[in-house]
């Protein structure tokens, strides 16, 4: 039987990518979302703020990790939507 999900780069593994695509970041404050780089979910968690001009924006996540800064580059995507 196939794995599902797929692992972070921390060792926490996620469920497929799925969701919303957002371009916008500014509206993504209290959000679920997935961080896509390639075709691999780096990340998973609550947006906890982002920047006024929209490129950046800290995640807020559970276990050792608590929060993280993302910067919206090239290859970065963000998913909105309910994930496992």
């Amino acid at each position: 039987m196939q794995e599902k999900s797929k692992e972070s780069l921390f060792g926490v593994r996620f469920d497929q990518a799925g969701g919303k695509r957002v371009s916008d970041w500014r509206l993504l404050v209290g959000q679920t979302v997935q961080i896509i780089r390639g075709k691999e979910i780096v990340d998973q968690g609550v947006v906890d703020a982002v920047t006024f001009d929209g490129s950046v924006l800290w995640l807020r996540q559970t276990g050792a990790i608590g929060r993280r800064m993302v910067m919206k580059e090239r290859g970065t995507i963000v998913k909105v939507g309910v994930f496992k």
